[in-house]
């Protein structure tokens, strides 16, 4: 009886937030502002260290309950963002996928734009598998443009068919000095008026000239001539510094400070434009950040355990996201699988295992005993689906500077597994701090001075986008919805019906929890971890 109750909760406040996206008031503003700064967890913010995003925020939208698409890395979540979909649906599985197509004995590193060019000649234009924002406003007439200081990889994915002229993308690194942005005059006129993007330096090395350069083409090019419907603005510190020196460090700080000062002027040339009223403006970011305490050799693992042999066998592929990694079996077989569970339950340095949805079980269970189901954290059912994804472990525990969030992490095969010390971070796996990102959204359909405690993701960002430009039909297929509570013509937001519960399976001695929460019939994967 309980249970019936709640979903009828669930299934009402998923009736009235839908019936109040087809309203479709018109928006007051003209011009929607993406933000996304790589890699900036919520807690980076503060009045004294970031005051134009603290000042955005508490004037506008605090959104305090947000979620990185799981694996948590930067092209699952750049394909989500530009979707409105999770990966079973975009086709995107990792930071590094596995594509037989393109190459059949080994994953491929999908930053480099010209990777993902031969991903979509190789499969026949289906880099992404789901439609984007970019070709959808293309259809109604409406213009987007991305300028991006992250990696190509991840500035395409936000425009995948720039290259056929749906979408402009702007990014200094496709062909340094020779070519920075998509359609080809674009990328000539900033190169005559700007100059060709600074060379970006090495692992400790701050981004901010990169970042600089992208915010000065956007300001003094993009706004004013281009005039988009829609822009994203991918800023790609501080992922870059917070990768070699960590959460916290001085220049990870820094770098946000930059950030932070580069979107106060956006902000000042909005006011002189005269349509800083007539903007939307959303800051999310990718992904949170831990602090990597212990690197994995799971190739070697693997290996010495007798489960796969050489690369050239093609038994098994290693597909790594960091915190998250993707095993894709010869043939899916499934005593191999089972096998190659079997074993990691059985590691020290595993977090949780999922694995195809079992026949008849539950809809969280996965068909191997104590997995959960790829399909039910929105990673199974497509051709690039892996057959098994497991994470690591991750604490609270606070870094050098102070800054919780601490996971293990996957390394190449010629380093060895064991504890570390370098104040690196990374991100990928299921833990609190790095499912965790950051999202805000200040303007004149925004409600000012709300905190939404209700679940939100990055795949929410498109449908929102949609809805606010009267194309709320568009978004239909897609898993995100629009945040209605967050808009002054939405529901109070304190009436919006969620549910929260903690799933659990197991197998022998190991044990996982999966904590999930919904609202209006959407799943959000809140975090999981290996509890015995």
């Amino acid at each position: 009886m309980r249970i019936k109750y709640r979903l009828l909760i669930v299934a009402a406040a998923f009736a009235c937030l839908s019936n109040l996206a087809q309203a479709q008031p018109k928006s007051v503003a003209s011009l929607q502002l993406v933000f996304v700064l790589d890699g900036l967890r919520p807690d980076s913010i503060s009045e004294a260290e970031t005051p134009n995003l603290y000042r955005l925020r508490k004037d506008g939208v605090t959104f305090e309950n947000t979620h990185a698409v799981f694996p948590t890395v930067t092209r699952v979540n750049s394909s989500s963002l530009a979707t409105g979909s999770y990966p079973a649906r975009h086709g995107i599985m990792g930071n590094s996928i596995y594509v037989p197509a393109v190459d059949p004995l080994r994953a491929f590193n999908n930053d480099d734009f010209q990777r993902l060019l031969k991903l979509d000649q190789a499969t026949s234009g289906r880099m992404v598998t789901a439609t984007g924002i970019a070709e959808l406003l293309e259809r109604s007439g409406r213009k987007m443009v991305v300028v991006s200081s992250g990696s190509t990889g991840s500035a395409m994915l936000l425009a995948p068919k720039t290259q056929g002229g749906i979408g402009t993308v702007i990014n200094g690194d496709f062909f340094p000095g020779k070519k920075v942005a998509y359609p080809d005059a674009v990328s000539e006129t900033i190169l005559k008026r700007f100059g060709p993007a600074p060379i970006k330096g090495g692992h400790s090395d701050r981004y901010d000239a990169s970042v600089d350069w992208s915010m000065t083409v956007l300001m003094d090019y993009v706004l004013p001539e281009l005039k988009p419907s829609v822009a994203f603005v991918w800023m790609t510190e501080p992922d870059h510094i917070q990768h070699g020196l960590g959460v916290g460090a001085p220049e990870s700080l820094a770098a946000i400070r930059n950030d932070d000062r580069q979107i106060g002027l956006v902000l000042k040339k909005l006011e002189a434009l005269g349509v800083r009223d007539q903007t939307n403006i959303m800051v999310v970011s990718d992904h949170g950040f831990a602090q990597t305490v212990y690197d994995v050799n799971v190739g070697k693992a693997l290996t010495d355990a007798g489960l796969i042999g050489p690369v050239e066998a093609g038994e098994v592929v290693i597909a790594s996201s960091g915190q998250a990694v993707a095993l894709h079996v010869k043939n899916r077989d499934p005593k191999r699988v089972q096998a190659l569970v079997e074993f990691l339950q059985r590691q020290p340095w595993i977090g949780v295992l999922f694995t195809a949805a079992k026949r008849g079980g539950a809809a969280h269970e996965g068909a191997i005993a104590g997995t959960f189901a790829l399909e039910y954290v929105h990673l199974g059912g497509h051709e690039r689906s892996a057959d098994i994804v497991f994470t690591f472990p991750w604490s609270s525990a606070p870094n050098q500077y102070g800054v919780p969030g601490t996971e293990y992490n996957l390394v190449a095969d010629n380093k060895r597994s064991g504890a570390v010390d370098k104040g690196e971070g990374n991100h990928g796996g299921i833990g609190p701090w790095t499912v965790r990102n950051t999202m805000l959204a200040n303007g004149p359909d925004f409600k000012r001075g709300a905190v939404v405690r209700t679940p939100t993701s990055n795949v929410d960002v498109t449908p929102t986008l949609l809805h606010l430009l009267g194309m709320s039909n568009a978004a239909s297929e897609m898993d995100g919805r629009a945040l209605m509570e967050a808009l002054v013509s939405g529901p109070d937001q304190e009436k919006v019906a969620m549910e929260t519960r903690s799933l659990r399976v197991g197998s022998g001695g190991y044990s996982a929890v999966l904590q999930v929460s919904d609202v209006a019939g959407k799943r959000y994967i809140d975090k999981a971890w290996r509890d015995q």
